[in-house]
């Protein structure tokens, strides 16, 4: 039996026994007791109405903080469908006998505040011609004032094009970006981009650089001094160049040279030359040798003024740190890539403007292998705020966000290739380690969010996020709306406030 049950059976008990009493003639002393007890059996029964109506009443509260944390959560700028949501997860979680009169969802001080309004009918109280008790309830809910600075570190790889992965990746940074744009005034929050492959990308920054190490020709001996000072190609770190000679009139086959220059972790630029012997001018089914014709230390050469283009990893073991680039300390500098090895887009500094991160976003176009140390490496940078990434949060409560995602394992950097994955893996754990290292004016530490996008190195992945909560493995690519939306819950921290 409900209580409202119990309560109408309780009236007719009390008004049966005032019927008997005014019938009964048992003296006048019986009369005045009986008359005198209607006052008290009214006001108690009075309390229990009271206390069934403030029983609904918390059931309607929790019903209207259900619908203010979902108006709250809900991504976009269409307020029909906001609204429409918070009435879904009202009703949802309300008594369905609970006699709703209005309800209403509006913006207030950056808090989405969700309104009630009910009647609960009355029992005892009726003997007083008061038949309902009207009721209402409030619920606001708030994101946390605290300012954000948040980086997003963004694989731009090839494979990023394959099973709809760079679409839905745009999709979801969209809806992440609504996140916060909707709590803006709440706090200064910022948001920063960097797209990655085995370089970032600046665009139009003024800063002290390295330009490209490359080979000193007068050190090379015939036929290289020859190609070296006539195109700079192969002997520029980085790149590579075929000359095709023709046909060798002592062996009767074509000949061809293939220069490539790299450098490796000790700072020693190296050039190869391949020679391939071959039967036809086609320059196929050839027999080759290759040889390292040039070896020496780089030789750093100081450039400035404004810059676009890809950068490569810098000097070890700045490649991993957050230490900005100094011009009296030439290993913290940035060294120019000769060129860039795909359609990277350029990376955007902390900014509160979202419309300039949403067309970064459907600008980024996939290319190239993977190198996720120097994505974490320029996350670091953006949220330092040093030269050229600079505008972080100078707010003493600001707290730092970094998301790492990838959907593959590391196949090259500056030094390595994919035949060396393991060492890129270790480039990549220590970066890891330092950002996560990092500290918050307060003294905590950053926030790193690490996703794979179904392919990758999970292990390495897990342990670059903060932990394993900080962690998501995404199956398909579809997943990562949702994903997003979760770390953007977590970190707009929101409250009922009232």
């Amino acid at each position: 039996m409900t209580l409202r049950q119990n309560g109408m059976g309780s009236r007719r008990g009390v008004l049966g026994a005032m019927r008997r009493l005014a019938k009964a003639d048992a003296g006048n002393f019986g009369i005045i007791l009986g008359l005198s007890a209607v006052p008290l059996i009214v006001a108690i029964g009075g309390a229990i109405d009271y206390s069934n109506a403030l029983r609904e009443k918390a059931g309607v509260q929790a019903a209207a903080d259900a619908a203010a944390l979902s108006a709250a959560k809900f991504s976009g700028t269409d307020e029909k469908a906001r609204t429409a949501r918070a009435d879904m997860f009202f009703k949802a979680n309300l008594d369905a006998e609970i006699d709703i009169k209005s309800t209403s969802l509006k913006k207030v001080d950056g808090s989405w505040v969700y309104d009630a309004s009910f009647s609960m009918p009355t029992t005892f109280l009726g003997l007083m011609d008061v038949k309902k008790l009207d009721m209402s309830v409030q619920s606001a809910v708030k994101q946390s004032d605290t300012p954000l600075d948040i980086v997003l570190v963004l694989d731009s790889t090839g494979s990023m094009q394959n099973y709809g992965k760079m679409a839905q990746l745009q999709a979801a940074v969209q809806l992440f970006l609504d996140n916060f744009e909707d709590a803006a005034g709440a706090a200064k929050i910022q948001v920063a981009m960097i797209p990655f492959d085995t370089q970032i990308k600046i665009q139009n920054a003024s800063m002290t650089m390295l330009a490209t190490p490359k080979a000193q020709c007068d050190y090379l001996s015939s036929p290289d001094k020859a190609n070296c000072k006539d195109d700079e190609k192969g002997f520029l770190l980085g790149t590579s160049k075929t000359y095709q000679l023709g046909k060798d009139s002592s062996s009767k086959r074509y000949i061809q040279y293939v220069y490539e220059a790299k450098d490796t972790p000790g700072q020693v630029l190296t050039v190869t030359r391949r020679t391939d012997s071959c039967p036809s001018a086609s320059y196929k089914k050839c027999s080759s040798s290759t040889s390292t014709i040039y070896s020496r230390s780089i030789t750093k050469t100081k450039v400035t003024g404004s810059y676009s283009g890809c950068i490569l990893d810098r000097f070890q073991p700045y490649d991993t740190q957050s230490d900005a680039a100094v011009s009296s300390s030439v290993d913290t500098l940035y060294t120019r890539a000769a060129e860039c090895s795909g359609t990277l887009q350029p990376v955007v500094a902390l900014t509160e403007n979202f419309d300039t991160l949403r067309t970064a976003v459907k600008a980024l176009k996939p290319s190239g292998n993977t190198n996720i140390a120097i994505g974490v490496q320029w996350g670091m940078e953006a949220l330092e705020g040093a030269s050229p990434l600079v505008g972080a949060n100078i707010d003493g409560r600001t707290k730092k966000i970094m998301v790492v995602l990838t959907d593959g394992d590391n196949t090259e950097d500056r030094w390595y290739d994919s035949s060396n994955a393991s060492q890129i893996d270790d480039r990549t754990e220590i970066a890891c380690g330092n950002a996560k290292a990092m500290k918050n004016p307060d003294g905590t530490d950053l926030e790193l969010y690490s996703i794979r996008v179904i392919d990758g190195n999970e292990t390495l992945l897990k342990q670059c996020a903060t932990d394993e909560g900080h962690y998501y493995s995404v199956k398909n690519a579809n997943e990562l709306s949702s994903v997003f939306q979760d770390i953007a819950e977590r970190v707009k921290k929101l409250r009922i406030v009232s």
